[in-house]
């Protein structure tokens, strides 16, 4: 069986229901395809940034205060700090609050925003692989979707990345973070969490977390293979050095996470890259969910146009990344490994005295009033638009 569109959408999370959205608004016929069933659970720290709420409002219509209603937002916090196992770094308050979601209820909301505006959606869609030249999607469940575009939006194994022959495999496994994360239950933690936390210390070349999930905790970290380091035993360290009893920890879940390995050329054929997909993670924190909803929406956008003129969308995606996106990933990128390092001469209070130095700023950074580059005013041209 045969199904043809103007632009199918592999995946469904908060990339493909920016991206579907964008083209089922501009009228055109679209197929998101997924291989999990709505709800699903997304392993992620669900951390939202000023950034994501402002582009959550212009695109999506919605505030932090409809988001709540939908249960997709569990809390809130103004509050921040950084800590090593047993010293406090730095500890502050944000000029923004981050918000904190239920990845489940946020993406099956997120996609259905993109259902009601005339995107079709196929859940329990396998992959089998993909065309990017014909623009035909092959999967396992005997059906064959063919489209004048396709947008890969299918996580950190994409299938539709895998079509891409310009591509440096080695640079993209090499910054492929193993991250592991666990969800307890707030009264199996041995305190009440309250704000954000992240550590320093356990990794070379990254971090580990906690933060308040609603009546839930989730601890997680995640980072860079340098030495072969062994991720379930770090984990079990960290969960040991943050008092957790060990048997009420629940069975934990991993997953690769794109630390700096951003595709430059996320156009070829007829797919165009987005989100996880594209490896568009910001390198420093490993923010997703902001570089998800925007590089989707700004590939769904130049799809669109490509639908409405038959000018190659590829350019106007890859020229809008390069002035957006890209720069912030590549100063982040830069950031990151000065610190690393730093950490690796100085040792942990090293990052301590940085963000100590300059803590307004730099909190402004992340939540993305100011950018990863110089700590300029940073301007979102969908503020703009």
């Amino acid at each position: 069986m045969e199904k043809h569109y103007d632009a199918i959408i592999c995946g469904g999370g908060p990339a493909g229901s920016a991206a579907a959205l964008a083209l089922a608004r501009s009228g055109g016929s679209v197929a998101v395809l997924d291989r999990a069933h709505f709800p699903r659970q997304k392993l992620c720290g669900g951390l939202l940034t000023w950034k994501t709420v402002r582009l959550l409002e212009r695109v999506f219509g919605e505030t932090p205060d409809s988001l709540a209603s939908a249960g997709a937002i569990v809390g809130r916090s103004d509050q921040y700090a950084i800590k090593t196992a047993d010293t406090s770094l730095a500890r502050g308050t944000l000029p923004y609050p981050f918000h904190f979601v239920d990845r489940a209820v946020l993406d099956n909301y997120l996609l259905e925003k993109a259902v009601d505006a005339g995107a079709e959606l196929f859940e329990g869609v396998t992959l089998d692989c993909v065309d990017i030249y014909d623009g035909v999607v092959y999967t396992k469940n005997d059906t064959l979707f063919s489209a004048e575009w396709m947008i890969g939006a299918d996580g950190a194994k994409s299938v539709v990345r895998r079509a891409f022959r310009r591509l440096d495999r080695i640079r993209m496994r090499r910054l492929m973070a193993p991250a592991l994360e666990v969800t307890l239950e707030g009264r199996d933690f041995p305190r009440p969490v309250e704000f954000p936390e992240l550590y320093a210390g356990f990794l070379e070349a990254g971090y580990g977390w906690v933060f308040p999930h609603g009546e839930q905790v989730v601890a997680g970290i995640c980072g860079l293979r340098r030495k072969r380091e062994n991720f379930g035993r770090i984990f079990r360290q960290y969960l040991d050095s943050l008092g957790v009893d060990p048997d009420v920890v629940p069975e934990y879940r991993g997953h690769p996470l794109p630390y700096g390995n951003y595709v430059q050329e996320p156009a070829h054929g007829r797919a165009l890259l987005a989100g996880d997909a594209g490896g568009f993670v910001e390198p420093l924190f490993g923010e997703g969910i902001f570089f998800a909803l925007c590089t989707g929406w700004y590939a769904g956008e130049a799809v669109a146009g490509a639908l409405r003129t038959g000018a190659m969308p590829g350019p106007v995606y890859a020229r809008r990344l390069h002035r957006q996106i890209i720069p912030e990933l590549r100063a982040s990128d830069r950031l990151r490994w000065l610190l690393f390092r730093g950490m690796r001469w100085g040792g942990p209070r090293s990052l301590g005295l940085f963000v100590n130095s300059a803590a307004t700023p730099l909190a402004e950074m992340v939540h993305g009033m100011r950018s990863y580059s110089f700590l300029r005013r940073k301007r979102w041209d969908f503020l703009e638009n």
